[in-house]
């Protein structure tokens, strides 16, 4: 009987513990620019820490987007849905789409899985991008 109740216990405690475990959503309205590409592809990588063209992205309370960088500006619509970040065009065709991996008050890290560049099974090709917040 004790021990049908200590495993019990265990058990609700450890679901209510995964339950609770994901952190208030942040705002990501607000600056951000982009500091660093994780490139991968099928266990070869790189990381560009100083991407160039320096690129900002300015999130807005309309859900719009405004990319600064390469010598002009692009505005995208941008919807968040749990982790997954998707940026359209003004006319609804889709852009690109991102996994939120992490993001705080300062600090963001975005996913983009990419095609692969050749043909074949069991390739992986992704991209982490990672901003910080500017004022």
């Amino acid at each position: 009987m004790k021990k049908s109740f200590i495993a019990a216990f265990i058990f609700c405690s450890l679901l209510s513990s995964a339950s609770c475990g994901h952190p208030a959503e942040v705002n990501i309205t607000g600056n951000w620019r982009l500091d660093s590409i994780y490139d991968y592809y099928n266990g070869f990588s790189f990381t560009n820490k100083n991407p160039s063209p320096q690129e900002v992205y300015e999130y807005r309370d309309n859900n719009t987007v405004l990319r600064k960088g390469m010598g002009e500006q692009l505005e995208y619509r941008y919807h968040r849905n749990d982790s997954i970040l998707s940026l359209s065009d003004q006319t609804g065709r889709p852009a690109d789409e991102f996994v939120i991996l992490h993001v705080d008050d300062n600090l963001m890290a975005l996913k983009k899985n990419k095609s692969p560049l050749f043909g074949g099974k069991n390739q992986r090709r992704y991209e982490v991008r990672y901003f910080s917040r500017v004022q």
